[in-house]
């Protein structure tokens, strides 16, 4: 498939770039550099916009800084899921990837991964940024994501970054659930709420978990058939890293069935219901990924 937004670079440009490229192992990656300044251009601009869109919200000037930085990632967040979704699910189809599960390369895919890298670029430098307001923590996961994601411009794996990518599915329930939980009451009615609550959990264990670990499995069966073309760090860092994130993602949905299951006892008792991610309401909404 064809990369709607590929350029063509001066021919120097183009030497230099497949020159510098080529020497830190991420060949592709030259053919869709422009894309990634673009992606990290556009989050950025939309993290800029905040509080223009915190505007049309009465109580966004009286939420504190951390609640307004929060309110302002949430933007971005629901904007980048809802793109990378839509960028993606063309690649599902895309037959230069379907010819080798692990090697392809595809000039859209390239595109997918550029936007992906560009939102995890400027994920991490929002993190390390703010890093006093989110923790050490968030700046590493930053880091770590992006160069997972880089690692795909060897070219690797790029088949599986549709896949990957559509973990994605449960984020926009959770950015309406997190603005649900910090616009003035009445904003979002109740049974919207409850519906993208429902839709939040099912999508959460259907996209992250199930579809999740049976990914990993997938991949690992197909890594181990052309292991010996490849350093074995290289599978290793993606296959743990997976692993490890599904790992955290059956931790996340524990704490959100305990959620409901209070909920549930508070509705029996008549007490006030509380929050589907109580213990998580401050925790940023895309670094649940």
């Amino acid at each position: 498939m064809i990369d709607p937004l590929a350029i063509e670079y001066p021919e120097s440009v183009a030497a230099s770039l497949d020159a510098f490229f080529g020497y830190v192992h991420l060949p592709a990656l030259s053919k869709h550099i422009h894309e990634v300044v673009l992606a990290f251009t556009l989050y950025q601009g939309l993290f800029l916009l905040g509080p223009f869109f915190g505007s049309f919200v009465s109580s966004y000037k009286t939420l504190n800084e951390r609640t307004r930085l929060n309110f302002d990632i949430h933007i971005v967040s629901q904007v980048q899921c809802l793109l990378i979704l839509a960028l993606a699910f063309p690649a599902f189809f895309d037959p230069d990837l379907q010819v080798d599960h692990i090697f392809a390369y595809s000039p859209y895919g390239g595109l997918v991964y550029a936007f992906a890298v560009g939102y995890f670029a400027w994920d991490s430098y929002i993190s390390i940024k703010y890093v006093k307001w989110f923790g050490l923590g968030f700046a590493v996961h930053g880091v770590a994501s992006l160069s997972v994601f880089l690692l795909s411009f060897r070219p690797f794996l790029m088949y599986y970054g549709p896949i990957f990518l559509y973990f994605e599915l449960s984020t926009p329930f959770l950015n309406i659930h997190w603005f649900a939980g910090h616009l003035p009451a009445g904003t979002i009615s109740e049974k919207l709420q409850l519906v993208n609550g429902i839709l939040l959990l099912v999508t959460f264990f259907s996209a992250r978990i199930a579809y999740g670990f049976y990914s990993v499995g997938r991949l690992l069966f197909d890594a181990l058939a052309v292991i010996d073309k490849m350093p074995l760090w290289l599978p290793t860092v993606v296959l743990s890293s997976n692993l490890t994130l599904n790992c955290l993602n059956v931790y996340w949905f524990s704490k959100m069935i305990k959620a409901v299951q209070r909920r549930i006892k508070s509705a029996k008792t008549g007490a006030a219901a509380p929050d589907l991610l109580t213990e998580e309401e401050d925790v940023k909404g895309h670094k649940m990924e």
